[in-house]
């Protein structure tokens, strides 16, 4: 089982556990909230098919990684990514993340640097700034996090449940593009995580990015759906072509939250698209997926 050791709490070394698949130009996945590495499934597939060397993780207190009871901040998530970063030696990889892992993405390229990475995609983003302040007055009310974590404090599993429905919109695609399957698959990934994690994980969510924006000029794919319940896309995705130097959006039609999976071929494509042809595109550069949409 590899794994990069990324510090020590007390006795304990803090590792992270990794598989590192293919051969090719890499492409390095970082999974989202209450998740972990096997979330990806449906694109490591897709990529490897394509000819790529895929790497995935768990993040600190996911899966199989070490589950110490702090460094759940962005600078420390994204110090763990260097970490990996550097340990596989990597050059000209493409780094994508999905909702909370697209936080990563924005502080690793903004502390780190691109020097190791071609190109970033942030798939349901975080980004730019969630949280509700004199500067950001559309953001969402402190309250609405406290109560969220309130409710993860109180009953876990209960708040993983209503988490998971969100982000398959589950009224909707359940039994469609949700079985019941995948569903409890979901839901074991997510409370089997380490409680710590689940709760400090929503306090990282408040940080804001929009510093880290403005110093990442590597080309940028933004992939969101348009039903997403969880991130929405006119408080995430709409504001960052504004934020960023050279961005291509795709907006997935009828897409939830958890598009990776509910709308993987679209995903899929959409990432194989720009990696395929890297370069930058202007504010324009929004392409429609979905019954009804045109490319």
């Amino acid at each position: 089982m590899p794994r990069v050791t990324v510090g020590q709490e007390n006795t304990a070394a803090i590792r992270i556990h990794y598989e590192d698949h293919g051969t090719g130009p890499p492409v390095v996945l970082v999974h989202g909230y209450a998740l972990n590495a096997h979330s990806w499934e449906k694109q490591e597939t897709a990529l490897l098919a394509a000819g790529h060397r895929v790497i995935t993780y768990d993040r600190r207190g996911s899966g199989a990684s070490s589950r110490p009871s702090t460094g759940y901040d962005f600078d420390t998530l994204a110090a763990d990514l260097h970490a990996l970063l550097s340990t596989l030696d990597l050059r000209g990889a493409v780094l994508a993340g999905f909702a909370m892992g697209t936080g990563e993405v924005a502080r690793y390229l903004a502390v780190h640097g691109p020097g190791r990475v071609s190109a970033a995609v942030l798939i349901a983003p975080l980004p730019p700034f969630l949280l509700k302040t004199g500067d950001n007055p559309d953001g969402i009310d402190p309250s609405i996090f406290d109560a969220i974590t309130a409710r993860i404090a109180a009953d876990r599993p209960a708040a993983m449940k209503d988490f998971i429905d969100r982000s398959y919109n589950i009224d909707l695609l359940g039994g469609s593009r949700v079985s019941d399957q995948a569903w409890q698959n979901s839901f074991y990934a997510a409370i089997s995580a380490s409680a710590h994690a689940a709760l400090s994980c929503v306090t990282a969510c408040q940080e804001d990015f929009r510093s880290d924006l403005a110093t990442i000029t590597i080309p940028v794919l933004v992939i969101h759906g348009d039903q997403d319940r969880v991130l929405p896309h006119e408080a995430t995705a709409s504001r960052l072509p504004a934020l960023l130097t050279s961005t291509r959006t795709t907006i997935i039609t009828g897409g939830p939250h958890a598009i990776i999976w509910t709308h993987a071929d679209e995903v899929n494509q959409a990432m194989l698209d720009f990696i395929g042809h890297l370069g930058p595109a202007g504010q324009d550069g929004t392409v429609r997926r979905g019954p009804g949409s045109s490319r």
